[in-house]
């Protein structure tokens, strides 16, 4: 089959979905966040010679958090390179400018072996430490309807730094570093903006967390320092604060022990994973953007997987994913059928229960991806029109 002028097909139609890739992640994801990355983006949507990285690769391996990651990593022991200028997490002081794109594809060039090899078989590996807020907001929501000690299971786990959000201090919207009563203080803060309410009275204390448990389909050993590094090169340019926490938390997870995580994949694992915890306490799934690497199908039979496992004890599912995947799930969510739905360059908190009465579904708030702000929800109907789209 032959393609026409408008619709390529092989090769050319695979480097056409990666240019729309990368522009699209540098005006969802990078735009506002990461001058280096929206630039970088850009040039790379650009360039035939960038794209055929990733075009070497296995379709879902190509990604551009999973390009920018592997030259992040190379980049890290080559600080005297020109790119490594313009990455502030490297030393770096250099501005955007006109070389940046330039500086990339010659550093790239030289190790395109070592780079190919990365993309292959590398997977992206992100502890996002922020998005622990997502997770106290949602328990916080649990806790009103099923008091009391609970269980907790990460999919998606990555390091399983989450797993440890009960002994990390917040400070929300400016307020005062806040250290939950009778422990001491954290060295890993959590900073986050509230936008449209204060965030003095948003989250309530932490309820006992029974267990903690990881599931990944590639967990981090946080004990090799080859996994240690790779989980930094996801760390953005300019995040030298969120560097600093990644650190901190590793730290702390090294010293007081981390949660297990286990092998295991969210679509077929998570069942029975849950029916092997041991106990009858409701158990939290948390989720954060899990459903960005699932089919339509997947995220139905995700979701098919947890209402299973609360046929034995009460599940609450804990999320902070895009509106308009979850969209696509069976969850009951009447502002989802709206334009909510397609605001996927944020994220919806919210909770949804199983297996204690009705089921009750809940958006809880909007928020950045990455939780660097937050939107508490107006009421139980909110479709948050009124948060601004900047």
């Amino acid at each position: 089959m032959t393609g026409t002028r408008d619709q390529p097909t092989g090769a050319g139609a695979g480097a056409e979905r990666l240019r729309r890739l990368f522009r699209f992640f540098g005006a969802t994801q990078a735009r506002g966040r990461s001058p280096v990355y929206e630039a970088l983006s850009e040039g790379v949507a650009r360039d035939d010679g960038l794209l055929a990285l990733l075009l070497d690769t296995p379709e879902t391996q190509r990604r551009p958090a999973l390009l920018f990651a592997a030259v992040n990593l190379l980049l890290a022991s080559r600080r005297d390179t020109e790119l490594a200028a313009y990455y502030p997490i490297h030393g770096g002081r250099r501005g955007v400018d006109d070389r940046l794109v330039p500086a990339f594809s010659a550093f790239c060039a030289p190790h395109r072996g070592e780079l190919t090899r990365l993309l292959a078989r590398r997977s992206t590996q992100t502890n996002e430490i922020r998005r622990c807020v997502a997770l106290r907001l949602g328990v916080e929501h649990v806790q009103r309807h099923w008091p009391g000690p609970v269980a907790l299971v990460e999919v998606g786990a990555s390091a399983g730094l989450n797993l440890l959000f009960d002994r990390y201090d917040y400070r929300l919207d400016g307020t005062a570093r806040e250290v939950p009563p009778g422990a001491h203080a954290s060295p890993v803060v959590v900073s986050t903006d509230v936008r449209g309410a204060s965030g003095a009275e948003l989250l309530g204390a932490p309820p006992t967390i029974t267990r903690r448990l990881g599931v990944d389909r590639h967990p981090v050993d946080l004990s090799d320092p080859d996994a240690r590094a790779w989980l930094e090169a996801f760390v953005w340019p300019e995040q030298t604060a969120e560097l600093a926490t990644l650190r901190g938390a590793v730290a702390l997870a090294r010293t007081v022990g981390n949660a297990p995580v286990v092998t295991g994949d969210a679509v077929t694992d998570t069942a029975r994973t849950l029916a092997g915890l041991p106990g009858g306490e409701p158990v939290v799934v948390f989720t954060a953007s899990l459903l960005s690497y699932l089919t339509a199908e997947a995220r139905t039979a995700f979701v098919a997987q947890l209402e299973e496992a609360a046929r034995a004890r009460p599940v609450a599912w804990v999320f902070a994913e895009g509106p308009g995947l979850l969209a696509t799930t069976p969850l009951d969510l009447p502002a989802l059928r709206g334009p909510l739905a397609r605001r996927n360059s944020l994220y919806a908190v919210g909770t949804a229960l199983r297996g204690a009465g009705p089921n009750h579904d809940r958006l809880l708030g909007l928020a950045d991806p990455y939780l660097r702000w937050i939107s508490p929800a107006r009421g139980e109907a909110d479709d948050f029109e009124w948060v601004p789209a900047g």
